[in-house]
C-alpha cells in the first residue's frame, strides 16, 4: 500500500511538472527582435512621407503662397513710390536683381543698406547677398547653403523668381517680354491690354543642390537665380537653367518654373492673387500668362475647362 501511494505521488508530481513545462513560453531571441525592429523601421519609412504629405502639404503650400503674395505686394509698393515703375529685373554688368530693390518693403532695410551705393564690387555686395531671407523661401524646399559664382560673390539660396516672359530673359520679340525686364524698368500700364489678373509676376524654383547650379540665388542676376521664363512648362522635376553667355548678354538665358508641390507650381499674378498652376497646363496658355503685353486671349476664369 505504501508503495502504491509513493507511485501515485510520483505520477502526480510528474504530471504537474509536465503541465508547468507545457505552459512555459519561450521568449524572443536577439536575432528575432532585430528582425522585428528592422521591419517596423521599413514600414515607418514607407508610411511617413505619405503621412507628412497629407498633413503638411496644404499648410506648406498656403505658407508658400502667403510669402509669395507679400513679395508681389512689395513690388506694388515699390511702384507706388517710383512713378508706377516695376523694378529692373536684372542689371547687366552688376547683375543686381529685382529682389534687391524691394527689400525695404519686406522689412529687410538692413540688408538693403549693406549694398551701399550699389557698385559693381562683388566683395562689398556679398555682405548682403549671402543673407538667407525667409520671405524668399518656400517651406517645401527650405534651401540651405550658398552659391559662389565664378569670379567671386557669395549668394544665399531661395525659391521665388520673377517672370521675364514667354521666351528668354532678353527676347528678340518685345511681345514675348514679361513683367520684369533686363536693364530697364517696366510698369503696370504695360499690362493694360493683357490685364494684371492674367499676367504672371512671381513663381517658384527649386533651389540649386550642386555648386554649379545657381538656381534660387536671389541676389544674383541670372536665369534661375532671380528670374524664370514661360518657354517650357512648369515642372516638379527641376532642370538646370540655361544661363547667360555673359553678364551683358541674356538673349539665350532661360529657366523653368519648378517646385516641390505635387502637381504644380504657385504663381502670383500682377494683381497680387495667387494660384496653383498644374504642370499639365496647356503650353500656349502658360506662355500667354507669361507675357505682359502679348495680346493673347486668356480664359476667364483662368484654367476654366
Amino acid at each position: 500500500m505504501a508503495a502504491n501511494r509513493v507511485r501515485r505521488a510520483t505520477s502526480q508530481t510528474e504530471r504537474a511538472s509536465r503541465g508547468q513545462r507545457g505552459t512555459h513560453r519561450r521568449g524572443f531571441t536577439v536575432k528575432e527582435l532585430i528582425v522585428v525592429v528592422v521591419c517596423l523601421v521599413l514600414v515607418a519609412g514607407l508610411l511617413l512621407p505619405a503621412i507628412q504629405t497629407t498633413r503638411d502639404g496644404p499648410s506648406r503650400r498656403a505658407d508658400c503662397q502667403s510669402r509669395m503674395r507679400q513679395v508681389a505686394m512689395a513690388v506694388s509698393s515699390y511702384a507706388s513710390q517710383n512713378g508706377d515703375q516695376i523694378p529692373v529685373g536684372v542689371y547687366k554688368g552688376s547683375r543686381y536683381t529685382g529682389q534687391t530693390w524691394i527689400l525695404p518693403f519686406l522689412e529687410a532695410t538692413n540688408i538693403y543698406k549693406l549694398f551701399g551705393q550699389f557698385d559693381t564690387t562683388a566683395d562689398k555686395s556679398a555682405a548682403a547677398t549671402k543673407n538667407r531671407l525667409p520671405i524668399y523661401i518656400c517651406p517645401s524646399d527650405n534651401p540651405s547653403g550658398t552659391y559662389t559664382r565664378p569670379g567671386g560673390g557669395t549668394y544665399a539660396r531661395s525659391n521665388f523668381v520673377f517672370s521675364f516672359g514667354s521666351d528668354t530673359m532678353e527676347p528678340a520679340n518685345p511681345k514675348s517680354a514679361g513683367v520684369f525686364l533686363v536693364n530697364r524698368p517696366s510698369g503696370y500700364d504695360v499690362m493694360s491690354k493683357d490685364g494684371t489678373s492674367s499676367t504672371a509676376m512671381v513663381s517658384e524654383t527649386v533651389s540649386g543642390k550642386t555648386p554649379s547650379d545657381p538656381s534660387g540665388a536671389w541676389g544674383y542676376g541670372e536665369a534661375g537665380s532671380c528670374g524664370y521664363t514661360h518657354k517650357n512648362l512648369p515642372t516638379n522635376t527641376p532642370v538646370p537653367p540655361i544661363v547667360s553667355t555673359s553678364a551683358t548678354n541674356f538673349t539665350t538665358a532661360e529657366a523653368t518654373a519648378s517646385s516641390n508641390h505635387p502637381g504644380g507650381v504657385n504663381v502670383v499674378f500682377a494683381d497680387n492673387h495667387v494660384q496653383m498652376i498644374p504642370t499639365t497646363i496647356d503650353l500656349k496658355l502658360w506662355q500667354a500668362i507669361g507675357t505682359a503685353d502679348g495680346g493673347e486671349t486668356v480664359p476667364d476664369p483662368l484654367l476654366a475647362p
